[in-house]
């Protein structure tokens, strides 16, 4: 008799979870995986639930991330698909249907996917420009370019050369040993530390400078909220709404992080507003220009809001800075003849050890070119993603139709490294960005969507300027005032979480030049 009770409770409840499964997890990216098949577009097998995350992990343990979708590209070609879980992607690396995607026409139909929003709204809310979608993002967006302009950029390079100069003095101290040979230090870390510091800086002015801890609050406690949250996706529980609201795989980690960075902000903008702090810069930093920002009714920004897009600034603004020069200074150790053209440029443009200026900085041509070629090969942003809301068509010569609810992986990595739109891609060559000297025009790509480090479009990277202002800086004045050598013998393999960075770090001996 019990057992028949257990049987009739049993059954049904089995029965439900599995429909639930069905329906949700397995008939809905089985549906669009069929759809695109039938367009001629191949793909890894159809697997329910798990799709080739095993064989994605099994690569990642290997340090072969990249190395898998190089394979997969050379199995499918430029467009085909990937099971990532439950969720189906459509992996993209054709610059005329890239072109499509990212089209002013085409912006209305893609959205950031759901996961995107999982893993970044606990850190820095729903209302910023990083996760805003449709009228709100278009309003922030207009808000907030001004900030970005080059009256207002140039302003800001003050707090770039000062925070970079604290650095570089802090760096040699840390290397400095009672021998003539220095100490071997994580230079990742420590470029990661300096971008982190400089947009913070660069947001929030004197008060980042002046509340006790603030700096060391924001500098670890993003750290370990990134390292959470990456810990999750990878275990799918920020993808499954159940498991993400459980208590447990580090999500005391990302609400903590993420209330005590968020009541920091508080009390800085709140500082602000009643004269406790100033920018930083020779005039008005990211606070003010969000303080004072308003929309084409008059209206202004919340606290909230400001809060919201100041914190998108720097999550977004340091890893993938620091990761960038992480790479640089990467291929300047590896690359000796490199090395030397961009110290005798530097050098000749900044005589005697002087920081650079908004006037100089133009001059760096060669600097800008290894920027741009080490944004080629190591994009720190190797992966972008939009998300089908309206069904349309992308393409010309072979249209595909794109149904609802279609995720497409744009792969960066792999696009920039193309033999049919790069000359010897997989060498690193600064001079094929090196301006014409008669005309300061860079050279023409074979596709204007072959090279997409920010990505492109309405939605292309609002804060690019400031970054590569950042970073140029930050080269030549490491380069002016360092010597740098790689420890040998340690493994150097990209490894993408949020962003892509040199897995292991980048151990190297840095001594006073």
């Amino acid at each position: 008799m019990v057992l028949q009770i257990l049987l009739y409770i049993f059954v049904p409840v089995v029965t439900f979870f599995i429909l639930i499964v069905y329906t949700k997890l397995i008939r809905p990216p089985k549906r669009l995986y069929d759809i695109f098949r039938a367009q001629g577009i191949t793909g890894e097998p159809f697997v329910p639930i798990i799709g080739q995350l095993p064989e994605i992990r099994r690569y990642r343990q290997a340090d072969a991330t990249m190395t898998y979708q190089e394979n997969l590209v050379r199995k499918h070609g430029n467009v085909f698909l990937l099971c990532f879980g439950p969720a189906i992607r459509l992996i993209v690396t054709e610059p005329d249907l890239l072109a499509d995607v990212y089209s002013r026409t085409n912006a209305q139909n893609y959205i950031k996917p759901p996961l995107f929003n999982a893993v970044f709204i606990p850190i820095i809310g729903k209302e910023n420009l990083l996760v805003a979608e449709g009228q709100e993002h278009e309003r922030a967006r207009r808000m907030i370019n001004p900030a970005f302009y080059h009256t207002n950029l140039k302003a800001m390079v003050s707090i770039i050369t000062e925070q970079t100069g604290k650095a570089i003095i802090d760096i040699l101290t840390a290397s400095k040993t009672n021998t003539n040979e220095p100490k071997p230090i994580d230079l990742q870390v420590q470029l990661n530390i300096l971008t982190l510091t400089i947009i913070s800086s660069s947001a929030f002015g004197s008060g980042f400078e002046t509340i006790i801890s603030a700096k060391d609050t924001i500098i670890q406690t993003f750290g370990k909220v990134l390292d959470a949250i990456v810990y999750r996706s990878l275990r799918m529980v920020n993808q499954t709404p159940i498991l993400a609201n459980l208590p447990f795989w580090k999500k005391d980690i990302v609400d903590n992080g993420a209330r005590m960075i968020a009541e920091l902000v508080d009390q800085i903008i709140s500082d602000r507003r009643q004269g406790r702090s100033t920018s930083m810069s020779n005039g008005p930093d990211l606070l003010d220009l969000l303080l004072s920002a308003v929309d084409d009714q008059g209206q202004p920004f919340t606290d909230q809001q400001i809060k919201q897009q100041a914190l998108t600034f720097v999550l977004a603004g340091s890893e993938t800075t620091g990761n960038l020069m992480s790479w640089v200074f990467y291929i300047l150790m590896t690359h000796p003849d490199v090395l030397a053209a961009c110290q005798e440029e530097v050098e000749r443009v900044l005589p005697n050890g002087v920081d650079p200026d908004n006037e100089c900085l133009s001059d760096l041509v060669i600097c800008e070119a290894i920027l741009n070629e080490t944004l080629r090969l190591y994009p720190p942003a190797p992966l972008v993603a939009r998300y089908c809301i309206r069904e349309h068509t992308i393409g010309t010569e072979h249209p595909l139709r794109i149904p609802v609810g279609t995720t497409i992986l744009i792969n960066n990595y792999i696009l920039h490294r193309r033999s049919d739109l790069w000359k010897d891609p997989m060498k690193f060559d600064y001079t094929r960005w090196l301006r014409d000297p008669k005309t300061g025009l860079k050279p023409k790509l074979v596709h204007p969507y072959a090279f997409l480090p920010f990505a492109s479009g309405t939605r292309n990277c609002i804060g690019q300027n400031f970054a590569l202002l950042e970073a140029k800086i930050m080269l030549a004045m490491f380069v002016q005032r360092c010597n740098f050598e790689l420890v040998p013998g340690q493994k150097i393999v990209p490894d993408f979480k949020i962003t892509m960075r040199p897995k292991y770090g980048l151990l190297t001996k840095v001594s006073k030049r």
